[in-house]
């Protein structure tokens, strides 16, 4: 890989949704972007295309997150010059929405592990790179899921989410001596692959208690997480900035 003086930035979860939004926004303001993914090259490779054919800069880089080992090597792949200037952690840990009372111990457990194992060892190792530097730029994906329950079955989703935004607040506290900026962006439902499957009424009910009028596009979450990452944000660590169109402000 050649050396680049463009800025680079480290995407997970960066071949599809919210992660491939934030890719080409990203690749179109200057950065050379790593897209990862777990197990669709294909999709990866489709956004990495997408970027060169507007004349950015990007390449693909296969990692499960939420393997320390693989985690790391894909740091070190992604900064594959000892350069790092932008770190999001979009890939999550999938789950299936289940009430409480028949969700089992281990399948809760697993997902707030899954969610905090998927950023701490790319947030050490991050840390390591940026504060060499002097400089650089954290954002975590998380949900406007936990700030309460939208609906039944989401506890385990919440509680992670939850965790992760208590984790990014410390790791802000941390990090502001080193000169980094850690944030987080909380989108409310957004229109992905993933949830193309939920019922139209339900859709419909959201844009009806949502006052923008609208669910959220990928490229809605991408542009946030943009924002956060520019100059224009150099002096905000430690937010939560949640992207729902003003869903939550509507709550009943």
């Amino acid at each position: 890989m050649q050396a680049t003086t463009k800025p680079t930035a480290l995407v997970t979860g960066g071949s599809r949704g919210i992660g491939a939004a934030t890719s080409r926004e990203l690749a179109a303001r200057g950065y050379r972007v790593a897209v990862n993914y777990f197990s669709d090259r294909r999709a990866a490779d489709r956004v990495v295309k997408d970027i060169e054919a507007d004349g950015g800069e990007a390449f693909a880089v296969q990692a499960d997150v939420h393997d320390p080992g693989q985690a790391a090597e894909l740091l070190q792949r992604a900064a594959a010059d000892g350069r790092l200037d932008v770190l999001v952690c979009n890939a999550g840990a999938r789950f299936t929405p289940t009430p409480v009372q028949t969700l089992a111990w281990d399948d809760f457990k697993a997902k707030v592990t899954d969610e905090l194992a998927s950023v701490y060892t790319l947030t050490q190792r991050a840390l390591t790179i940026m504060g060499a530097q002097g400089h650089g730029r954290i954002v975590y994906v998380s949900s406007a899921v936990a700030d309460g329950p939208p609906a039944p079955g989401m506890a385990a989703h919440g509680t992670a989410k939850s965790a992760l935004n208590t984790f990014a607040r410390f790791v802000a506290y941390e990090a502001g001596p080193l000169g980094i900026n850690v944030n987080v962006v909380a989108p409310g439902f957004v229109r992905t692959e993933r949830s193309a499957q939920m019922p139209e009424h339900f859709k419909r009910r959201l844009v009806e208690h949502t006052p923008l009028g609208r669910v959220a596009e990928p490229e809605d979450v991408a542009r946030s997480i943009a924002m956060l990452v520019g100059e224009e944000a150099g002096f905000i660590t430690g937010a939560i900035v949640t992207v729902d169109g003003g869903h939550g402000v509507a709550r009943p």
